[in-house]
């Protein structure tokens, strides 16, 4: 499920579950702001914004490697 420059596939999926998932990936957790966390995958240069409610990651967004 997702790929190391793309995360939407994880939309909706359990977040304690699904970061081990991004984590092996190749992303690392760059910084949260309130339930929202920023991921980067310094290989790629892939940025991706993941939204967390009631436990599940109900928004995640793409974007470019310089918002990270």
């Amino acid at each position: 499920m997702g790929s190391s420059t793309d995360l939407t596939a994880f939309e909706g999926a359990r977040a304690g579950q699904a970061e081990m998932g991004i984590q092996n990936l190749g992303y690392e957790l760059v910084r949260t702001d309130g339930l929202t966390a920023y991921w980067f995958n310094r290989g790629t240069g892939a940025c991706a914004r993941i939204t967390t409610s009631d436990g599940r990651y109900s928004d995640v967004t793409m974007l470019p490697a310089e918002d990270c």
